[in-house]
């Protein structure tokens, strides 16, 4: 656009009534920005369209002649929406990140209740608390209205070549692959639904080598799917 600005003055058949010929830059005797190199005639250009842009306007350099009044309006139609753009996302930056913070703080008040009640240790309080600052960001995101999305899978408005192609995206296509489901196509054909009923229930967790995950006559309260 600041390009623009500049060939808009130079694509004028009388020079003298554009913005180049308009701008005094000082100087001793005084000058006009057309005696000026390019590269300042660019950046007087980058500064008005920036002042459009950012609706600051100070004045000291407008449109006179039609073309430039057309250029500008132009300008300032752009700028609107690229402005608008701007706000709505430093607006979900700074929205989401305080809502996550209220989340950590929450979470880190219950801690501090829990540790109230059973006399915990500092080091051991210090520790859950930053634990959940660390994975404060994966368990905000993942927190959603699972019945909801429940609904929308189970309703009969998604269309059927949308839903069977469902299965084969959850994970990475890791669950469909999982032997517990292969079985059950083994059986009979698995209807998509029931992967992706399946990937509303379940969660990714990491566990390392020779971690304990599940001692005999535990009570079974989770089933474990090896992806």
């Amino acid at each position: 656009l600041a390009c623009g600005w500049y060939l808009c003055a130079a694509l004028h058949d009388v020079p003298a009534d554009t913005w180049v010929m308009r701008r005094g830059v000082g100087g001793d005797p005084p000058e006009t920005l057309a005696e000026r190199m390019p590269i300042d005639q660019w950046m007087h250009s980058m500064y008005f369209v920036l002042t459009v842009f950012t609706t600051v306007g100070f004045g000291d350099m407008s449109a006179a002649t039609l073309g430039e009044i057309v250029y500008v309006c132009f300008t300032m139609a752009i700028g609107a929406v690229a402005h608008s753009i701007i706000m709505g996302e430093v607006i979900n930056v700074v929205t989401s990140s305080d809502q996550m913070n209220v989340f950590v703080a929450k979470q880190q008040e219950l801690i501090e209740a829990f540790a109230a009640h059973t006399e915990l240790d500092e080091t051991s309080e210090a520790a859950m608390k930053k634990w959940v600052e660390m994975s404060a960001k994966t368990t905000f995101t993942t927190k959603y209205d699972r019945e909801g999305m429940s609904d929308l899978i189970m309703g009969d408005s998604m269309p059927r070549d949308l839903l069977g192609s469902l299965p084969s995206g959850l994970f990475a296509g890791k669950l469909i692959q999982n032997r517990f489901l292969k079985i059950c196509n083994g059986v009979c054909s698995t209807p998509p639904r029931l992967p992706t009923l399946m990937a509303l229930a379940v969660h990714r967790s990491h566990f390392v080598e020779g971690e304990l995950i599940y001692a005999a006559q535990d009570y079974p309260f989770s089933m474990f799917l090896v992806l």
